[in-house]
């Protein structure tokens, strides 16, 4: 397993191919970027390059270092393409020759332990860890942060003790902006001022959550949406049993996240969104459906989504699963709104219900302006469950608002 086996992220592999190749490893980096787009994969095989007993120089991937936005590229003495095999770092090696950067070799005893999930020196800290504590106070407590007593005992003490094996403790942190004040505060001296041989990741889907002194003690490394072509060709090999139409619409649906699309893969949203689909070509043919009466089916549907996030986190307090699994419903329905205005308006850009062209046709029927109306409608709904305002008000709300649209739609039949 090579650490260039995460792909479509030049930009992560180039900040710490330059670092490697300087000698000038930062002690603290902060992977900031959308979920599911290889921040965790690349982590770990970033430890395991750092714990490895025998480092390799190994040919460097195409297209790493060819990107002509970078200006840094040059820098620290990068070193150009070419291919050849690759070959262990001597003793005292800490540079990858030109052409080449360092990998894990994936023999040694320290890969070996890295792939099997149980180096000593390698401290995967997440907030679930709650549940291991000494404390049966904090056993007790809901995992809904990365608390102060999570950070100290699980990764500040442990940082202050030698390496099992001699060369480094890595430890990487899930979910940092979930990290709160008193944790992150905590954090900092040890982010400054780590011990020898110590390295820390942190890895967040919110950059903005994370305190000005935590960020300006890691280095950042910002990682960028994946391909579509890539995601569904990942979502194939690794939903096998998924039909053409479902992981074509998960890769377009989740905008170049991965996990993402395996998660509507394995919750069922393709089914959920194709039956709604249907539902409001019927609100706005107004065939017999009251909009405020689509609340509660929309609800239980929603419902379905939310058991699946709290199947994932045991954690999660049952306000959050259900706001995510309406969210998350709401972000579909939204989905058929905008194709049929970028049909409207003329766009060039594959639609993402493209199993469903009857709806986008009966939606773009609708003017522009009521488009945008309803987009605002589902908008705010979204913005009232943030706000922890009645549900079930705001989603019949939500439903009268999109069935505004169909007296255009009547009367332009009518004229017809």
């Amino acid at each position: 397993m090579s650490i260039f086996d995460v792909r479509h992220q030049g930009r992560a592999h180039r900040v710490i191919q330059r670092a490697l190749n300087c000698g000038r490893m930062p002690h603290a980096y902060l992977f900031a970027g959308p979920e599911g787009v290889g921040k965790e994969m690349l982590a770990m095989r970033l430890a395991k390059l750092l714990l490895c007993g025998s480092p390799m120089q190994v040919p460097m991937p195409e297209g790493i270092f060819d990107d002509p936005t970078d200006s840094e590229a040059g820098r620290c003495g990068m070193p150009t393409q070419s291919r050849g095999h690759g070959t262990p770092l001597t003793q005292g090696g800490g540079h990858s020759a030109p052409g080449e950067a360092l990998d894990a070799c994936g023999r040694c005893q320290d890969c070996i332990l890295v792939d099997a999930g149980t180096h000593p020196d390698l401290f995967l800290v997440y907030r679930q860890l709650n549940k291991q504590h000494p404390d049966s106070t904090i056993r007790k407590q809901k995992a809904l942060v990365l608390g102060v007593e999570i950070i100290r005992y699980f990764l500040i003490e442990p940082a202050g003790r030698r390496p099992s094996r001699g060369r480094a403790k890595v430890f990487v942190v899930r979910e940092a902006e979930r990290l709160n004040e008193s944790a992150q505060n905590a954090l900092l001296k040890t982010l400054e001022e780590p011990p020898p041989d110590t390295f820390i990741i942190l890895l967040t889907d919110a950059l903005d959550r994370m305190l000005p002194t935590t960020r300006s003690r890691c280095q950042q490394v910002l990682f960028q949406w994946l391909p579509g072509e890539f995601v569904a060709d990942r979502v194939r090999s690794l939903r096998p049993d998924a039909g053409a139409q479902q992981v074509a619409y998960a890769a377009c649906h989740a905008g170049g996240s991965l996990g993402a699309a395996v998660r509507m893969i394995d919750d069922g949203l393709f089914e959920l969104k194709r039956a709604w689909g249907e539902q409001l070509v019927k609100m706005q043919k107004d065939r017999g459906v009251a909009p405020n009466e689509l609340a509660k089916p929309f609800m239980e549907d929603a419902g379905s989504l939310a058991k699946c996030v709290a199947e994932r986190d045991p954690e999660v307090s049952e306000t959050d699963a259900s706001r995510v699994g309406l969210q998350t419903l709401l972000a579909a329905l939204a989905d058929f709104y905008m194709d049929a205005l970028r049909r409207r308006c003329g766009a060039a850009v594959a639609p993402v219900n493209e199993d469903q062209p009857a709806v986008i046709d009966c939606l773009a029927a609708l003017s522009e302006r009521a488009l945008r109306g309803c987009l605002r409608h589902l908008a705010d709904a979204d913005s009232s469950l943030s706000r922890n305002a009645n549900t079930e008000l705001a989603i019949e709300t939500m439903f009268i608002g999109l069935s505004q649209g169909r007296t255009a739609v009547q009367a332009g039949r009518r004229a017809s």
